[in-house]
């Protein structure tokens, strides 16, 4: 048996699948005032099959979780989403996940329910995270008929707002500045575990500047996206 609530357009789910997403449904979102000592952060990038919001594709996803000013080493997520068609090769050259990687990557469902089931509704962090968001949430909705649900924190919005002196504006500008050498530049694994040691710092600095929960931290980044409009 098989189910699913948004018409015949999309993928069946199975009844395992269908009960996997209902536990993902009755889990609660964490409070916005939840103290950042207690909040638990996933940490993510992604790899996709080019820059357009419109036509490009998710590959993949990588994920870190951040609790207690630790990066858990024990909780990680990675998967390659299985393409109908490989990118093309220049992409390729960029994140390095080849054709028959693609080709033979995870059947989309069971990766997202998998994602789901890791991230739960806890904060996402990314760096410039809209742009992650719109392929993992357009992937989801796609899938499942659901987006993350969690709130999304950008990381390239929040640092220049806790540190006003740096002029980074990159990934690779804060990387440097911090002294964090990436163990796998362009991967999203990779890229992942050194958005969190970047955020490791960040949640530092914002205790000493007086933030001390989610809630406060989205808005002093969006103070900053105020200012630069």
């Amino acid at each position: 048996m098989s189910w699913w609530p948004f018409g015949t357009s999309r993928p069946l789910l199975t009844d395992t699948q269908a009960q996997q997403l209902r536990r993902w449904q009755a889990i609660t979102l964490p409070h916005a005032k939840l103290g950042l000592d207690g909040a638990r952060f996933i940490v993510l990038d992604t790899e996709t099959s080019g820059l357009d919001h419109r036509k490009d594709r998710l590959l993949s996803i990588g994920a870190v979780v951040v609790q207690s000013s630790t990066i858990e080493i024990g909780e990680v997520f990675d998967c390659v989403l299985r393409q109908a068609t490989p990118s093309g090769q220049d992409n390729i050259l960029i994140h390095g996940i080849g054709g028959t990687q693609q080709l033979e990557g995870e059947p989309s469902v069971p990766a997202l329910l998998r994602f789901l089931a890791f991230a739960k509704k806890d904060p996402i962090v990314a760096f410039h995270a809209g742009f992650d968001q719109h392929f993992v949430d357009r992937a989801l909705k796609r899938h499942l008929g659901y987006t993350s649900a969690s709130t999304w924190l950008d990381l390239a919005l929040l640092l220049p707002a806790l540190f006003r002196e740096v002029p980074g504006t990159h990934l690779d500008d804060w990387l440097a500045h911090f002294g964090i050498i990436p163990a796998q530049r362009h991967s999203a694994l990779g890229d992942a575990a050194a958005t969190a040691q970047l955020l490791l710092i960040a949640l530092s600095e914002a205790r000493v500047q007086g933030l001390l929960n989610l809630r406060a931290l989205r808005k002093r980044a969006a103070q900053l996206r105020w200012l630069q409009r």
